[in-house]
């Protein structure tokens, strides 16, 4: 009889848990979630790292109309597909050389619709974009033109030509006035001309104050 007390004790001793250790259920049900998430990420890749990317190439600075791009100019990002231009550059090297038809903001993607033809400034000019005062005068004039500029003040002794010749590089037809002033009344094509580094601060200048126009060469 008095062994009982003991065998029943040791008996208890022995007895496997019916409840698990609430440690050792958090751990469990932490394992379920991970792999539940595993096979999610698996069967859904995108999941992982939000939309899928891909390479375009964006400004590095901020960029004026007109600007002869170097490959400084530009660098290769990832971007999500939703928000790739259609037309996307992503190489360096396709825009060397490559005029710009308009602003363009740092960070700002670049397609080829924001780039003009191969034909860039020749060595020692500048481009320079002007709006001459009679829009049809500009629909005259096409990519390799040769041509000067001349003032159209009244206050002027007479017309006056500004700096040595220039090179059309393009026309662009329908680009937006930047600016008011005597010379942009009308929303007519945009002049980009290659003209001689030294005359080019004088004609962006003179461009902003007073109508200009173009003689043939």
């Amino acid at each position: 009889m008095n062994d009982s007390p003991r065998r029943h004790r040791g008996q208890h001793r022995f007895l496997p848990l019916r409840r698990g250790h609430p440690a050792t259920l958090a751990r469990r049900a932490l394992a379920v979630v991970l792999l539940l998430a595993a096979a999610v990420l698996a069967a859904h890749p995108a999941a992982a790292g939000g939309e899928p990317r891909a390479p375009a190439l964006a400004a590095t600075r901020d960029l004026p109309l007109g600007a002869t791009l170097t490959r400084s100019d530009v660098k290769i990002i990832q971007v999500p597909r939703s928000l790739r231009p259609a037309g996307a550059l992503t190489d360096p090297t396709a825009v060397e050389g490559r005029t710009l038809a308009g602003l363009a903001r740092t960070g700002e993607l670049l397609s080829d619709a924001r780039l003009l033809g191969p034909r860039s400034a020749p060595p020692g000019t500048t481009t320079v974009p002007v709006r001459l005062a009679d829009p049809g005068v500009a629909r005259l004039l096409h990519a390799g033109t040769e041509v000067h500029v001349v003032t159209l003040d009244a206050a002027e002794q007479g017309d006056q030509v500004l700096g040595g010749a220039a090179t059309v590089l393009t026309v662009v037809d329908g680009a937006p006035a930047a600016r008011a002033g005597p010379a942009s009344g009308d929303e007519g094509p945009l002049v980009l001309l290659a003209v001689p580094a030294d005359d080019a601060a004088t004609l962006a200048a003179v461009s902003l104050a007073q109508p200009l126009t173009v003689t043939l060469r």
